[in-house]
């Protein structure tokens, strides 16, 4: 079943990983001036699709390892507006090269580290770290960051602080950390910024849904450009 946004569709027959509020709450998060954009692991090409919509002046860059996710997010990218700014790549992290840098780096990386595999071996690709372990994300990522660059990523909150200390292994600093938050107070996921500066980091929260299953008014309002 596919998903229309304002400006784009998503057709997600083939992903492991469909349309839900981790990326649509990562992509709507992401601010700043941005001229080349990188996307770890595309899929469907949410994210990417969401950055050309928000950064009208900038050329994005979508590398997805899975062939049928590849294949679904070229023909998603051919059919929006943003065809021509997005390039589109078969490739994994740890493959791909680039001779220019990226002022944003943007990824929903699998998080799953020793957990049960299913039967479904795209399934696992998407969801589990065998593929790229959160050290190789993070080593290659900060050859690939510009200077005064952002990467933005979105994990599980318990493992926010693995993340964290990787990304400090290769010279990147926590800039900001957005927790979502559930209706009992508890946090569930994590979007973590990360930049070459070392800062005090900003730390702030949203609430994705009340207590009867509905999203709040934050969350409508941070998205409402989308749908």
């Amino acid at each position: 079943m596919g998903f229309k946004f304002k400006h784009f569709e998503i057709e997600q027959e083939f992903n492991a990983h469909k349309v839900g509020t981790d990326s649509m709450l990562l992509g709507a998060w992401t601010k700043g001036e941005f001229n080349r954009v990188l996307d770890i692991g595309t899929g469907t090409g949410i994210l990417a699709l969401m950055m050309a919509q928000t950064h009208p002046k900038a050329n994005i860059t979508a590398i997805e390892p899975d062939l049928p996710s590849f294949e679904e997010a070229q023909n998603n990218f051919k059919n929006s507006p943003y065809k021509d700014r997005i390039l589109t790549i078969n490739s994994t992290l740890q493959y791909f090269g680039s001779m220019q840098k990226f002022d944003l780096i943007i990824s929903k990386p699998p998080y799953f580290e020793n957990a049960f595999l299913s039967e479904d071996p795209d399934r696992n690709r998407a969801r589990h770290t065998s593929d790229l372990p959160i050290y190789e994300l993070y080593e290659c990522a900060a050859d690939l960051l510009a200077e005064k660059g952002r990467m933005y990523v979105i994990v599980p909150y318990e493992i926010e602080t693995t993340h964290i200390e990787r990304a400090f292994d290769n010279g990147l600093f926590v800039q900001e950390l957005l927790h979502t938050k559930s209706p009992d107070g508890s946090f569930k996921r994590t979007i973590l910024v990360f930049g070459d500066e070392e800062v005090d980091p900003i730390i702030k929260s949203i609430q994705i849904r009340d207590v009867n299953g509905k999203y709040t008014s934050e969350y409508v309002a941070l998205t409402k450009e989308f749908h």
